[in-house]
């Protein structure tokens, strides 16, 4: 019986002990993957590449928000039609 109560206790301190690692190898890559890091680690090497990068975002970002605002629209338009149906 104590034979198996202590089998069972070193499973659980071994299980501990490995969870323990995984988490902290977790918090580090967590640490590595904040924006600044990121930015860092990854960002052009050349100042044109920033500068076409944030064009291209901006412009990335427009585009994106006008295709939300015609889409709404037309939502509005279709309200409005069926509206007029008597939907």
């Amino acid at each position: 019986m104590d034979r198996e109560a202590s089998v069972i206790r070193a499973e659980m301190t071994h299980t501990r002990a490995a969870l323990d690692r995984k988490i902290a190898l977790l918090e580090d890559r967590a640490r590595e993957l904040t924006p600044r890091n990121y930015w860092e680690k990854n960002k052009p090497d050349f100042f044109a590449d920033r500068v076409i990068g944030g064009i291209l975002t901006v412009t990335g970002l427009v585009m994106a928000t006008s295709l939300a605002r015609r889409r709404r629209d037309r939502r509005q338009r279709v309200r409005r039609a069926l509206a007029s149906y008597g939907y």
